[in-house]
Formats: C-alpha cells, structure tokens, sequence
C-alpha cells in the first residue's frame, strides 16, 4: 500500500514540475512554524528570476524573531488563512505580478464585442460562486467556469477546448 501511495506522490510532483515550467506567474505557500527543507529550498531557487511570490502562511503561529531567510530576492507576503492576516496583500500582489500593474490602471472596453465577452464572463463566474455555495457539485461547476473562459477566450485565443478537457479529466473522476 505504501509503495502505491510513493508512487503517486512522485507522479504528483513530476506533474507539479511541468505546471511550474509553464506557469506564468509562481505562488509557493510556506509553512511560518516550519524550517525550509531541502525541496522547499530546491523549489525557491527554481522560481528566482521569474514573477513568483511566496507566501509565508500561519504567520500567527511563527515562532519569536522569524526572519525571511533563504526566501533571496523573491517577493514574499506573511499571511494567516485562519485570521486572514496577509490576506488583502497577497491578493494585490498576485494582481500586480499578473498584470505587470496594468490592474491599477483605469480601463476602458472601447468595442462592444469585448464589452459582451467580459459580461458573459462575468456572469459566468458569478453563476459558478452561487452553484459552489448551493452545494453543486464541483463537475458541474466546471460548466460555469468553462463559459467564463470560452467568453475570454473570444478575446484572447488563449486556451482550447482540448486544455479545458484536460483540466477536468485530470482534476476530476468523472463517470465512475
């Protein structure tokens, strides 16, 4: 039974590596009562140099005196998920690393087409929060959020309908 679990573990984290190499921007969440172990540290000095950000969770539990050490030049933010301390900052740095800080800008949809697909998308997502908190299940949830992005997508040709099918058959087990 162990060794099926190992061996799981190590597809997983081989999955983990080719997401990071193809991520556009890096969030690594740190555990503030732990010391960095040497994957962890293996894993920081992989994301130098890209837009990455760290976040040092159960910062309310961090031992006397914490210091950031071997976190180097990354962009690092302490954070509680049980007191939300953090949480805000976190929030705005992802935004500002995502969108090399075009978000804080004003902006203007100047074409009616674009206008329809970010209020498709929008509404999308908005249908997606209300069927997570009815309760859906997460598979038909997907639907939702597959509106949003086909409705970006109009706009940006970024994903195809073969990543969507990808995503969902990877994340859930559907048809068992």
């Amino acid at each position: 039974m162990r060794e099926g679990r190992e061996e799981a573990e190590q597809l997983g984290i081989a999955r983990s590596r080719e997401a990071l190499a193809d991520a556009a921007l890096v969030l690594v969440v740190l555990d503030a009562t732990q010391t960095l172990n040497e994957e962890e540290l293996k894993l920081l000095e992989s994301v130098q140099g890209r837009p990455a950000l760290i976040a040092i969770n159960k910062s309310d539990l961090a031992p006397e005196g914490w210091t950031a050490d071997g976190l180097g030049s990354l962009t690092w933010v302490r954070t509680s998920a049980l007191t939300g301390e953090g949480i805000t900052a976190l929030k705005e740095k992802i935004l500002s690393l995502a969108t090399g800080g075009a978000a804080e800008e004003p902006g203007m949809l100047t074409s009616l087409r674009h206008h329809q697909a970010v209020v498709a998308a929008l509404t999308a997502v908005q249908d997606a929060a209300r069927a997570n908190a009815e309760g859906t299940p997460h598979e038909m949830i997907l639907l939702d959020l597959y509106r949003a992005l086909a409705a970006l997508d109009s706009l940006t040709g970024q994903t195809t309908s073969e990543d969507i099918l990808n995503l969902i058959f990877s994340t859930f087990c559907i048809g068992k």
